[in-house]
């Protein structure tokens, strides 16, 4: 059995944060067996304090990537195919304190309204750019990236295969993009955005 004397009274590092965590559970299993509120509630502490230093001293440093950060806001423009024509919105963030890049994108056409969520990060060793999308019409996607100086490909695999390749000349992105659906059949088109921006507030 386990008393006050068995208190861990601060935090370690690495793996050993694991065995104080062990520590922390069977005091509070004992104190709340005990129903001593005062060491169940300092337990519940520790606990609390342990998993914050574990994913401090495991947490890997924020992603830095110029194109991305130079992406991050909100855009909007249009994308063009022998289907038709969208009017598009897309909102590029950082997501995780900085661990992944998030883009929502909006396409309304006459038809219908599509939406899709990505995010992405990249490899801590290799530095390869992997990423996973949901859709509206509930298709998941894992994706892959590819760069040439300001040009991107961003190429997707799931319900259909999509690929685009964007180009960041100032503030638009002009692009191009092909998809390949399920029965085979090839979609080509180009796409426009601007990077939106926000009007000042009247005084």
């Amino acid at each position: 059995m386990l008393d006050e004397n068995d208190f861990p009274c601060f935090i370690l590092a690495g793996d050993a944060v694991d065995i104080v965590q062990w520590i922390c559970f069977t005091l509070v299993k004992e104190a709340f067996m005990r129903k001593n509120w005062v060491i169940f509630s300092t337990g519940i502490l520790l606990l609390a304090l342990s998993a914050f230093a574990q994913e401090q001293v495991t947490a890997p440093a924020p992603v830095e990537d110029e194109l991305w950060a130079s992406l991050v806001g909100e855009w909007e423009g249009w994308s063009e195919d022998a289907l038709g024509r969208s009017e598009d919105e897309v909102e590029v963030e950082w997501e995780l304190r900085k661990q992944f890049i998030r883009t929502k994108v909006t396409a309304k056409d006459k038809s219908m309204v599509y939406k899709m969520v990505g995010y992405a990060t990249k490899d801590q060793a290799t530095g390869a750019i992997t990423s996973y999308w949901f859709d509206s019409m509930r298709g998941v996607y894992r994706g892959t990236e590819t760069r040439t100086g300001n040009k991107f490909t961003l190429r997707l695999e799931g319900p259909a295969t999509i690929e685009r390749t964007y180009e960041l000349v100032d503030n638009k992105l002009i692009g191009t993009y092909k998809v390949t659906q399920p029965d085979g059949k090839v979609i080509e088109g180009k796409s426009e955005l601007m990077r939106k921006v926000k009007k000042a507030k009247k005084s």
